[in-house]
Formats: structure tokens, C-alpha cells, sequence
């Protein structure tokens, strides 16, 4: 019967509960169970199931109790049907998820109950359903109407011998626009906390790239990140999917090219919620963070929430080098180099955000962060110095960069909400962070050198994203606006000059993306107009020549051609990065007494042209890309000053005018029984102008990159993953480096009924081959031979607990998140 019957019939039969509800509302929510000896709450709860429906009891009322129950998606449109099988039996628990026709995005789903049945609430006209269920071929039907009737799934079995071998989920679903991963229910939702596990799935590396792509722009339910930690202090099992999105369209920056999109799983509750975390790490340093987060949510769908986190973070890399310049004179130097990092600090939010309904919601989010004590990088570098032949000297320099605390502030406010059939996305930023460092350096027993920095940056955003109805596809667009104002003051004791930069850059953006489904072709496009405005003055005078103002237009294009098993996609996408902040400095920081580090304030933004054709087969992914990039920022080495200080390399910036990048990547991830595997190899060449900046040496060998990450779902909640990575030798460019690569081990479990407790002990590079060794021409007469590494060779322990979980219901993005990655 209908849900509505049946809370009808309840409340007739019992005197304890009035219960209220609207019939219309849940008339669609067909239900078959049985209930003995139950409360009447639980009895609603056994009836509610899994379909989005809430229940408040309230037990306060004077006039008696009563019982609240609504459907949580206030819809016009409810996807309903009965699933059978080939023997006109029932199906429970199949799996129905609602997706965009257009790009595939997911829109919504759920699940069949006892009798197959299931109701979906949904707001868009045509959607296209994708009724899946292990050991049944999946299922794609473009929906018109909102009653699909019965669905009939046909067995995809394969008999041999009468064993009957059936299929297994598989590890990801193709979109246009890249991955879409499950986690919960699957091995990734034991993976401790979000970081840990993001380098576990496909595509990823363990550098927290996406393979071919890039450096990714992550985002928890629309709300963009923030800071690392975020993801520290994330559990994965509180993730139901992560979707990899390799062709992101034109409402991300021109920077961005690639994004993460987490999305939280879905639970109610009121009342008080929380987890803690802490992490230990111990190699020859220690690594060691402690996480708490409360929130309280209210009946009336308020939350109030804050969170703290601490962090002591020691990290010492080792290093020999063996340099060369020629200049005047032929310089070599040998040297032993040790660099320490000491950082302890802590941030916390305080925040609110109010779900007024399933159509409206607004929020607003304070974090602050500083270092608790002096956050502290040493250089200690033993060096043998040659000049023309003969033995110079030999002596130890050790530098100490320490940084004071300074309390930075952060706000983010947001508005997403629904009018009619159009979505508003609003949300507005706030960051201002001052900071102080001052270097202390030279040779040990003679008179040293210092210098000191002070920075101010102030960034305002805002970012409106809307998507509006029309006849036929998707139509999203909207604007971005940020301004920051940014000011460093650089003095020292004479090794160079003193110096005072202030910049101000105004950024603004209108951009627009229409997606279009014809049959099994699809078709996205985006436009972005960016706009830049830069005032750039040195010690009080405005320098023209480093003020440039820029307009440029960055499309994006994709088409996806999709049957039941292949799906292929052509795109070509626009990138323009700009240069950080640092890297536009003319202040000349000391290293060490034959080493000077320094940026330039004439760099170009950098453009990338990127074409590629991606196909899918089930558990196989492949991509071939072609990159044309202008303008590359790229390290460059020279002497420094030949006359007054001879000897000395300078390492600063420069723009390679075009470089040329060929690459393919392969993805497999099959399973076998309680065995996951997730293996990809990258094959790529690089073909760099470099002659154009003064670099003669010049390589174009092929470069390769092998995952093999291997999982085991072990009884009794225990888990084991083994990872192996191998990079080989390889010349690219003006380098060539070795070969390196490492095996690590994880072990977890999960206790409690509820599995809310979590243990996993670790071990990172436990051969000890995580070195790096290149040798290096990567400037004008300079030669560079070093290997080093990174003390990355750790054991550790991971443990977590959380309690009465609720779902985050913070939907805000950020506003200025480039210009905000750049300061």
C-alpha cells in the first residue's frame, strides 16, 4: 500500500502519537513490509525505509505527542517503477541513480524496496535512469514521464562447466566529464581519512595529481577547499562518491584543470554530532596532528559547528650536490645539504548554516589559523668550493628562515537556493593574512647576513553561478569578481638591495556552458571571458611596464559518443595560469653564501591548449593528449654578480615560450574475489623550447609512470592495501633522472557495532628507493648534480571515532579561490 495508508492506519490503531503528514505528499511512497511488537516510532521508521523521509517525534507537546513525517525533497516529480526479474519475481534493493541526459551529471537515487517498487523525487523535465543490480545487466532509459512502469532485468551470467560466474560492481562509471567513484559500500570507505584515500583511486597519483592533468581543484558538497587539512580531518566512510572530473567546464577558474568533487553520504538527526581524529607518523622526524569537530543541528534545520585541529609537523631532507658554473671562472662545488622544517600550528572554524528547505539554503563560515610558536627552515650545507682547478675553501654556511606568528582570517558567506525552475549558486570571501621571516645566515665563524620580509594580503571575492531553464539541454552561467591588494617589504644587511613591492589585481570573469544530449551523442561547450587589472609599484613608483592588463577568452569543448559498454570523448580545453605572487618578487633572498634565490615580475601568464580523445570499456580507461603550452614558468639558473660576488648561481624565473607534451595514460582496475586492483601507466614526451632562454642541453626521451595499487577486503572488517609505484630513468628536457619508485603497506580495522571506530597502522617506502637523483642544465653555463630524499620512509598509526554523524548541510563554494591559491 501506499505510505500514506499505511501512517493512516497506524494512527488509527494506536492512541500514544498524533500522527501528521501530507497524504499528497508520500501517496507516491509504495511500501510491503511487516511489523510486530514495535513502538509506533520505530514501526514509522521499519515504513520510511530507505525513501527520503524524515520523521520528528515530539514528545514535548503539551497537547499531547506527536509525530512529524515529510518527504526532505519538496519535488513536483517523482521517478516511480517496479523492478522484476526474468522470473517476474520482485527485486530489492536494486540500485536506480537519475542522471542529466546531457552530461550525465548525477541528479539524484535511490533504491527498490521488498516489492521491486521504487519513488524517487526529481526536478528535471527529461532525465535518464540507470537501474543497476550485481549479477544483471545495467539498464539506461531516457524518461520522459515520470511512472516507468515495470522494469524486467535480464541475468548477466555466464555459465561454464555449472559454475555460474557473476559480475562485480565495478570500481568507477564513465561520464563526460571523467570519474564517477563510489566509496561507501565499497574497499575506499576504509581508508581512513579523505587524503589518505584520494591517492587510492583511479586516475590519481600519489603526489595528489590526476594523471595527465594536473594538480586538482577539490570541493565537499559545492563548498570549495580550503586548506589541506580539510581532507585530513574528513572520514572517508563519510564520503558516498568522488567524482574525478578530467574536462571541467568554463564555471571553474582558467586555471583549473582538474576538479574533485566529494559528496558527503546523506543522514538525518538533530541534536549534538562530532568526530576526533589523531595521526602519528614517525621516520627520522615525526609528523603528528590531532583533529576535534562538533555540531549541533536544530529541528528547524540550523546547524552551529566548530572545529579545531592541531598540528606538529618536522620533516628533514638530505642531500648531496655536485654544481657547476662557468663564468668568468670555472666554479665546482661539492655539497652536503641538510634541510629541517619545524611547523607547529592550529586552526578553527565557527560557522552556521540554515536549510531553510530542499530549494533554500545559506550559510556563514569564519576560520582562523596561525603558527603557535616561530615556524622554523634551516639549510645546513658542508661545501667544498673549486675555482679554475684549485681548491678554494671549504666550510659549513647554515641558514635559518623563521616565520612569527600571525593570525590569518578567513570568511565565507553563501546563498544556494531555487526560484521557480532556476538555481542560484551565490557565495562571497574574505581573506586577510599578514606575516613576518626573518633570515639569519652565512658562514659558520664569520660575520653573517640577514634579512627580514614583512606581507600583507587582503583578498574580496564574490561568484554567482545560475542555472536556467530552457527547451532543450542545460543552460549554466554566471560571473566572478576578486580583488587583492598585497604589499611586501623586503630588507637586508647587504648582500643585495632592499626592496618594497605593492600590487593590486582586479579579476573579473562572465562565463556560460550549454550541454546538449542527441541520441547517444552528446555535446558541452563553455565560454569564459576573463578580465585582469594590474597596478604593480616598486619602492613607491608605478612600473608600466609590470602592470599589464589582460582580456582573453578560454573556451571549452567536448563531444561524448556512449553505447552500453564503450563511451568515447573528444574535447579540447583553454588553460591560463598566472604566476604566484612570490615569483613576481625582484627581492634576492640568501640560500647560502654561493647560492641566492630570486622571481621576476616580467612573467607572462602561461596558456595551455589541450586536446585529447578519452575511451572507456567497463574497467578500462585510456587517454591520449596533446599539449600546447606558451609562456612555461620554468626554473633558471646564472651567475649571479661576476664582479662583487663571483661564484655565486642565482636561481630565479623565466617564460619558455612554447613547450610541446605527448602523453597516454592507461587505467585498469578489474577484481578478483576479495582482490582490487587499480594499475595505470603513463607514457609521456615533453618537447621544450628551451634553447629560447639560453638552455642548450636539450632531451626528448620518453617518460613513464607505473601504479600498481592492490587492495584486500579481508574478513571481519580488516583491510590491507599494498602500493607500488616505479618511475624509470628518463631524459626530459634538460634533466635526466633515475629511477625511483617505493612499495607502502596499510593495515585497518574497524570496530564498534557501528564500525565508527577506526584503526589502521602503516608503513611508508619501507625499502628505503624514494630517492631523488637527476642531474640537471637548467640555466646558462650552470650544471647540476644532486640526489636527495625526503625522509619519506615511515611508520605510523591513523585512529578515528565519530558519533551520532549527521551530514554537513554547508553548501558554499569560494569566490577568488586562484587569486586566493596565488598570494
Amino acid at each position: 500500500m501506499s505510505l500514506s495508508e499505511a501512517l493512516s492506519q497506524l494512527a488509527e490503531q494506536q492512541t500514544d502519537y498524533a500522527i501528521m503528514f501530507l497524504y499528497n505528499e508520500l501517496e507516491d511512497f509504495r511500501i510491503t513490509t511487516t511489523i510486530h511488537h514495535a513502538s509506533v516510532p520505530d514501526a514509522i521508521r521499519q515504513m520510511i525505509g530507505l525513501y527520503p523521509i524524515r520523521m520528528i517525534v515530539d514528545d514535548t507537546n503539551l497537547e499531547g505527542k506527536k509525530i512529524f513525517v515529510e518527504c526532505t525533497h519538496k519535488t513536483d516529480r517523482r521517478l516511480t517503477g517496479t523492478i522484476i526479474d526474468e522470473q517476474s519475481q520482485p527485486v530489492a534493493f536494486a540500485n536506480i541513480t537519475i542522471l542529466n541526459p546531457a552530461d550525465s551529471t548525477l541528479l539524484g537515487g535511490g533504491v527498490s524496496n521488498e516489492s521491486g517498487y521504487f519513488a524517487i523525487p526529481y526536478e528535471q523535465e527529461v532525465v535518464l535512469a540507470r537501474i543497476s543490480y550485481v549479477g544483471y545487466k545495467t539498464i539506461y532509459k531516457i524518461c520522459e514521464q515520470p511512472a516507468m512502469g515495470t522494469i524486467t532485468m535480464q541475468p548477466d551470467n555466464y555459465t561454464l562447466k555449472g559454475v555460474t560466474v557473476k559480475g562485480h560492481q565495478l570500481l568507477y562509471t564513465s561520464t563526460e566529464r571523467g570519474l564517477l567513484v563510489p566509496v561507501q559500500g565499497t574497499p575506499f570507505e576504509q581508508f581512513g581519512s579523505v587524503s589518505g584515500m584520494l591517492s587510492h583511486l583511479p586516475l590519481m597519483m600519489s603526489n595528489g595529481e590526476v594523471a595527465g592533468h594536473g594538480k586538482p581543484e577539490i570541493y565537499i558538497n559545492n563548498k570549495k577547499v580550503r586548506n589541506a587539512q580539510e581532507l585530513d580531518r574528513l572520514r572517508a566512510d563519510e564520503i558516498q562518491s568522488v567524482e574525478i572530473i578530467t574536462n571541467p567546464g568554463a564555471e571553474y577558474s582558467a586555471e583549473v584543470t582538474s576538479v574533485i568533487r566529494l559528496k558527503t553520504i546523506r543522514k538525518t538527526g538533530e541534536g549534538w554530532s562530532g568526530n576526533f581524529s589523531a595521526v602519528y607518523r614517525q621516520g627520522k622526524e615525526n609528523y603528528a596532528n590531532g583533529n576535534a569537530a562538533l555540531n549541533y543541528r536544530t529541528r528547524n534545520g540550523m546547524d552551529f559547528f566548530a572545529r579545531g585541529f592541531l598540528t606538529s609537523n618536522n620533516q628533514v631532507i638530505n642531500s648531496i650536490a655536485n654544481d657547476q658554473l662557468q663564468a668568468s671562472s670555472l666554479w665546482n662545488f661539492k655539497k652536503e645539504i641538510t634541510f629541517l622544517n619545524r611547523y607547529n600550528y592550529y586552526f578553527a572554524d565557527l560557522g552556521w548554516n540554515w536549510e531553510i528547505s530542499e530549494k533554500h539554503s545559506l550559510g556563514l563560515t569564519y576560520t582562523a589559523n596561525n603558527y603557535i610558536t616561530d615556524a622554523t627552515g634551516s639549510i645546513e650545507t658542508a661545501e667544498e668550493v673549486w675555482r679554475d682547478g684549485q681548491f678554494k675553501e671549504a666550510e659549513t654556511n647554515k641558514t635559518v628562515t623563521s616565520r612569527k606568528p600571525r593570525m590569518e582570517h578567513a570568511v565565507n558567506a553563501y546563498y544556494v537556493g531555487e526560484i521557480g525552475k532556476w538555481k542560484l549558486d551565490f557565495s562571497a570571501d574574505y581573506y586577510g593574512g599578514h606575516s613576518e621571516s626573518n633570515m639569519e645566515g652565512g658562514t659558520v665563524g664569520e660575520k653573517g647576513v640577514s634579512s627580514n620580509t614583512l606581507t600583507k594580503n587582503n583578498l574580496l571575492a564574490e561568484k554567482l553561478v545560475v542555472t536556467a531553464p530552457v527547451p532543450k539541454g542545460t543552460l549554466t552561467f554566471g560571473e566572478e569578481v576578486s580583488g587583492v591588494d598585497r604589499k611586501s617589504d623586503f630588507t637586508q644587511s647587504g648582500f643585495s638591495a632592499d626592496n618594497s613591492v605593492h600590487q593590486q589585481t582586479v579579476t573579473w570573469s562572465l562565463f556560460a556552458n550549454y550541454a546538449l544530449q542527441v541520441k547517444k551523442f552528446s555535446l558541452n561547450g563553455g565560454l569564459r571571458w576573463q578580465n585582469e587589472h594590474n597596478d604593480y609599484e616598486t619602492n613607491g613608483q608605478k612600473d608600466l611596464e609590470q602592470s599589464p592588463n589582460y582580456h582573453v577568452l578560454i573556451p571549452r569543448l567536448s563531444l561524448t559518443y556512449r553505447t552500453e559498454n564503450w563511451m568515447h570523448t573528444l574535447s579540447y580545453q583553454c588553460f591560463r595560469r598566472n604566476p604566484t605572487y612570490s615569483t613576481l618578487s625582484t627581492a634576492i633572498n640568501y640560500r647560502s653564501k654561493y647560492e641566492y634565490q630570486t622571481g621576476n615580475p616580467y612573467l607572462s601568464p602561461t596558456t595551455t591548449h589541450y586536446v585529447s580523445w578519452t575511451t572507456n570499456y567497463r574497467w578500462v580507461h585510456a587517454e591520449l593528449y596533446y599539449q600546447y603550452i606558451k609562456n612555461l614558468n620554468y626554473s633558471f639558473q646564472v651567475a649571479y654578480d661576476d664582479i662583487d660576488h663571483p661564484g655565486v648561481i642565482l636561481d630565479d624565473r623565466r617564460n619558455v615560450p612554447k613547450s610541446q607534451n605527448y602523453g597516454m595514460e592507461v587505467s585498469v582496475s578489474p577484481k578478483i574475489g576479495i582482490w582490487q586492483m587499480n594499475y595505470s601507466a603513463d607514457f609521456y614526451f615533453n618537447n621544450r623550447d628551451l634553447e629560447a632562454i639560453g638552455i642548450k642541453h636539450k632531451w626528448n626521451g620518453l617518460g613513464t609512470y607505473f601504479n600498481l595499487d592492490n587492495t584486500l577486503s579481508l574478513p571481519h572488517d580488516w583491510l590491507l592495501n599494498i602500493r607500488m609505484e616505479l618511475e624509470p630513468y628518463n631524459e626530459q628536457g634538460c634533466s635526466q633522472t633515475k629511477a625511483t619508485g617505493g612499495i607502502d603497506l596499510r593495515l585497518s580495522k574497524q570496530f564498534l557495532k557501528d564500525k565508527s571506530l577506526s584503526v589502521a597502522i602503516l608503513a611508508n617506502d619501507i625499502l628505503h628507493t624514494r630517492y631523488i637523483e637527476m642531474t640537471a642544465y637548467g640555466g646558462i653555463n650552470v650544471r647540476t648534480q644532486f640526489k636527495e630524499y625526503r625522509d619519506g620512509r615511515r611508520i605510523g598509526i591513523d585512529l578515528s571515532w565519530k558519533f551520532n554523524a549527521t551530514r554537513s548541510r554547508y553548501k558554499g563554494s569560494h569566490a577568488g579561490q586562484s587569486e586566493r591559491n596565488r598570494l
